[in-house]
């Protein structure tokens, strides 16, 4: 089977160290190590090869590839590794052991799992022969540590350096079997204009944030808006939605319900390049019945989902402004279910701008679409069961 892929030097790099060899004839890098800005393609290039390597290049093999969380794996690497075996022609749903999350392919005897780091039992179960560790920084030494005992073969770990210190910076990198590869947005041929002028707006809307996602240097997110948050497992039906439309963005749809003092979030919807349709066929499958408060900047979604029988309204822009909506919620205890790990990672890097030195009143307008969905439904909520904030 001849297949063309397109592919950065990203690929290229990780694949050419992949391959060295030593003197011995052995593997002359036993961790690539993969630091980077963000949409460099550092975790795309990595499934590209891994997929390749499974396919074409490897028998009785197995890969196992983990974060911190499952819901976390679940809505970011492995959707691109599926999606890649799709669009090669290579998926074959017989081979997905959904209820597992493994993809075994009997004619090689090879195994691809997804394990998270909250699955102690995985973390030091069998044997593997690669290991790529996505979003390494949210490992603890002591994850990293059980899950390298087991593996025989390559660890692989990429990253957004947001921590200034770090186990991967102590104990990794300077190793010498270590290779480091890094990488920023200019390494993605693929990325969109809007996106490469966002990236490049950080520059000077906010020094920190260029250094760490645009330079994909090691820095310290500070400033952040949001403190006052945590976890619940608590399933909840929601009050009211929330919906920011996006393309190059992801399309946004949270769930919010308020129970004072607190407000539960959880994410429904979180998905790049959706159509109209797309999103309508998203919400009619998970039976969205309810209110759904929306960005007004996009009128014609709006009167669309409308004639598709939703219930949505325009998101007040007026005392709703962002800095109120945030000013609101910072009074209460924030509430991310568990499984909705885009939110987590948002309210993780949401930060205000800052300027020579000083700190502005205005967020920086990046990781904010599932939070500028929550705070939509939260304004009008709290305007229905309070009757205003001032």
């Amino acid at each position: 089977m001849e297949l063309r892929i397109k592919s950065s030097n990203v690929f290229k790099r990780n694949k050419l160290g992949a391959e060295a060899k030593d003197g011995q004839g052995g593997n002359k890098y036993r961790n690539i190590v993969n630091q980077g800005g963000t949409r460099s393609g550092k975790t795309y290039s990595l499934a590209q090869m891994f997929v390749l390597r499974f396919f074409f290049e490897r028998k009785d093999y197995t890969l196992t590839i983990s974060r911190k969380s499952f819901p976390a794996l679940r809505g970011s690497v492995m959707r691109d590794v599926f999606t890649i075996m799709q669009e090669w022609g290579l998926y074959d749903e017989n081979c997905h052991k959904k209820t597992v999350s493994e993809y075994y392919l009997p004619e090689r005897n090879n195994l691809i799992e997804f394990v998270s780091a909250d699955q102690p039992q995985k973390i030091r179960g069998r044997k593997r022969t690669d290991l790529w560790l996505n979003e390494a920084n949210e490992f603890s030494y002591e994850d990293f540590f059980q899950f390298n005992m087991r593996t025989t073969n390559q660890v692989y770990i990429d990253f957004n350096p947001s921590d200034s210190f770090h186990w991967i910076y102590d104990k990794l990198i300077d190793r010498d079997d270590t290779l480091f590869i890094h990488s920023t947005y200019r390494d993605n041929p693929f990325l969109q204009t809007e996106i490469v002028r966002e990236i490049e707006s950080l520059e000077n809307t906010d020094p920190e944030y260029w250094k760490i996602y645009g330079l994909g240097e090691k820095g310290n997110v500070s400033g952040l808006i949001f403190t006052n948050w945590g976890y619940t497992d608590q399933d909840f039906e929601p009050d009211m939605y929330g919906l920011d439309f996006g393309f190059n963005h992801p399309t946004a749809l949270v769930g919010v319900k308020v129970q004072d003092p607190e407000i539960f979030i959880k994410e429904i919807i979180y998905e790049r390049h959706l159509t109209v349709a797309d999103l309508v066929t998203l919400m009619k499958s998970k039976n969205i019945k309810g209110e759904i408060i929306a960005d007004g900047a996009r009128p014609e979604m709006i009167e669309e989902l409308q004639r598709e029988g939703f219930y949505i309204t325009s998101a007040d822009k007026g005392a709703g402004s962002v800095k109120h909506g945030i000013d609101l919620m910072k009074r209460y205890k924030l509430k991310i279910h568990r499984n909705s790990s885009n939110i987590e990672k948002e309210i993780k890097s949401y930060k205000w701008k800052e300027m020579n030195g000083t700190q502005l009143e205005e967020p920086v307008k990046m990781f904010d679409d599932a939070l500028d969905a929550a705070r939509y439904a939260i304004y009008k909520l709290k305007n229905y069961y309070v009757g205003g904030f001032y």
